[in-house]
């Protein structure tokens, strides 16, 4: 369909069906070319048909990564300063430094520091929000 606009999640579909094709064809492309390689010299073409597949395969993904990203940064605050996960209920909660790429971890964010964060904040810089005590690690991170 030209013209058309893939959705996020058919587009994902997408990369998925060029992994598993991928996976389908690594074997016997890999033992061609070990053939080759046995030989005086591997052929050209199948280096070539090999690397333009995986260069293909890995720009897509990285594209589709930093889209993914960028939707995950836009749920978060400026300041980047998340509670940790799994505090303790009425205790002063931590707050880490998630960065300006936060890892997701299911529907957790992982911190600069390695914690796991919250999806929420609770560190406002308005002040309309309890502050949290800020990780020392994150504070002489970034």
């Amino acid at each position: 369909m030209a013209g058309s606009v893939l959705s996020g999640a058919e587009r994902d579909r997408r990369l998925l069906e060029r992994i598993r094709d991928l996976h389908g064809s690594l074997a016997p492309d890999l033992a061609w070319l070990a053939r080759t390689v046995g030989e005086e010299v591997p052929r050209p073409d199948i280096l070539r048909d090999l690397g333009e597949r995986l260069a293909d395969l890995g720009a897509d993904l990285i594209t589709r990564a930093d889209e993914l990203d960028a939707e995950v940064r836009a749920g978060l605050p400026e300041h980047g300063w998340l509670p940790e996960a799994g505090a303790r209920r009425r205790a002063l909660a931590v707050a880490h430094q998630v960065g300006p790429h936060p890892l997701r971890c299911g529907p957790i964010f992982l911190a600069v520091c390695g914690a796991a964060c919250f999806p929420f904040y609770g560190t406002d810089p308005t002040g309309r929000t309890a502050r949290h005590e800020q990780c020392e690690k994150c504070l002489h991170v970034h």
